[in-house]
């Protein structure tokens, strides 16, 4: 049996999302073969860099704008084919060079169809506590990939009347829903088929065997990227259930979304902010109070900004893709070593150190959780039964003084101020996990990489 070095990273967020894994996903990439998007869909979006320009890309691989690259769109991400295609078209249009060439998709992987955006829509309303999703359709599609009736990217290439009547069985059932709440469905099987045949011609060259795709790098132990979305509290079996994202995020869920296995992954990067941040429902042990209402800035003025608000405001914490606040707090390492099992970190990433200095000097202090009060008890671990007791856990912090300045242009970890140094030396010695990769600034570049660190 011939055995090869496994030589995949696995970059997976490590709270809920929203922590910048693009800054070192792009580190890694400059060096990659195949960069594989693993799981989630149009619902998670990541900033690229192109000869300066600024992309915001939700399916394709970041990786995508090193010319070296193969990129993969895995079997664990559902489809949305007008946001990938206007994304293709986009990169194009940059100057990126031979994108339909080196972006390979999965046809193992699902297609998002209009009636799910309606159903997410529709299951939110019917919701006594929405989830708050993005309703883009993805955990319908995904439940009508484990109803074992979804549409796949081969299923495109079929000839019109079989395509038809896998759309027909899997619109069955929708319809009945629709038709018994009084709401005429929006397009018959016949007039879906179309639009979604003429998608299977343009995407045609594009599918692969991404199984086979995969075994040709590894085995040559080429350099694989996979790119997380979404992060480990949001995922539907480790995460804050029911306000999860509909798929397996944590790291053994995105390398099966990326057609690999544990033998191929060499190393494992958990992102995080420096200060933590939520969009949508759900626990936030650390959240700090903030003029948020209805998912929208209330007015107030500078001087009676809350803690969160502050945060908000040099984090510029608005989502990606929702453009909504997001609800802003401080840095959990409870949370963070709780994550550890499902995770399996080699590093940490620690983005927005910079930022943090900021808030610190503004506010005055900064804190770091380090243990929490529940139930009357000290614990160091994240619950996961706070839906049966009623209770989110109090923090217990740590506090720092002040905050400090670093410059982006830094990239020395022996020049951090001393506080900062030793913010992140703290977050070690309470997460048990080496701080590898800090940034320190807005663009890709502004990244300090401890290569002491092994």
């Amino acid at each position: 049996m011939v055995k090869y070095e496994p030589n995949a990273t696995a970059i997976i967020g490590g709270a809920w999302g929203d922590e910048g894994k693009g800054k070192v996903a792009s580190r890694k990439a400059k060096e990659a073969d195949l960069v594989i998007r693993a799981t989630g869909g149009a619902n998670a979006g990541h900033t690229v860099v192109f000869e300066g320009k600024k992309l915001a890309l939700h399916l394709v691989p970041g990786g995508i704008v090193y010319p070296q690259t193969t990129c993969l769109i895995g079997q664990g991400v559902v489809i949305d084919l007008n946001v990938l295609l206007k994304e293709i078209k986009q990169l194009e249009g940059l100057g990126i060079p031979r994108v339909r060439e080196r972006l390979k998709i999965s046809g193992r992987a699902h297609v998002v169809f209009p009636f799910h955006k309606d159903l997410d829509e529709l299951y939110e309303i019917m919701k006594d506590n929405p989830v708050g999703t993005t309703k883009k359709g993805i955990g319908p599609a995904y439940a009508d990939k484990d109803n074992r009736i979804g549409i796949r990217m081969y299923d495109l290439l079929l000839n019109l009347d079989e395509l038809e009547k896998k759309i027909e069985q899997e619109t069955r059932i929708h319809n009945i829903l629709f038709m018994n709440i009084g709401i005429s469905y929006i397009k018959s099987s016949s007039e879906l088929v179309h639009e979604f045949h003429s998608f299977g011609i343009v995407f045609k060259d594009m599918i692969v065997n991404a199984d086979h795709l995969v075994d040709e790098f590894t085995r040559k132990e080429k350099n694989i990227v996979v790119e997380g979305a979404q992060a480990y509290r949001l995922d539907k079996d480790f995460g804050d259930y029911p306000n999860v994202t509909s798929s397996n995020c944590v790291t053994d869920g995105a390398l099966i979304g990326a057609h690999l296995n544990h033998k191929d992954l060499k190393e494992t990067i958990v992102v995080l902010k420096a200060y933590f941040s939520r969009v949508g429902n759900g626990p936030f042990p650390t959240e700090q109070p903030a003029h948020i209402q209805d998912d929208k800035v209330t007015e107030y003025s500078d001087e009676e900004a809350y803690n969160g608000d502050i945060i908000r405001k040099y984090g510029h914490e608005f989502g990606a893709t929702t453009k909504r606040p997001r609800r802003t707090g401080w840095f959990d390492c409870v949370l963070v070593r709780s994550s550890k099992r499902a995770l399996g970190p080699d590093f940490l990433c620690i983005n927005h150190l910079d930022t943090l200095g900021k808030i610190g000097k503004d506010v005055g202090f900064i804190q770091l959780c380090v243990a929490y009060d529940y139930q009357g008890v000290r614990i160091d671990y994240y619950p996961d039964d706070m839906e049966l007791t009623h209770e989110v856990p109090k923090p217990i912090y740590h506090w720092f003084r002040g905050g400090w300045d670093i410059p982006s242009s830094l990239r020395n970890y022996e020049d951090l101020p001393e506080q900062a140094k030793k913010y992140i030396e703290t977050i070690e010695i309470q997460t048990g996990i080496p701080v590898k990769y800090i940034g320190v600034g807005p663009d890709n570049e502004d990244l300090i990489v401890r290569e002491d660190i092994e």
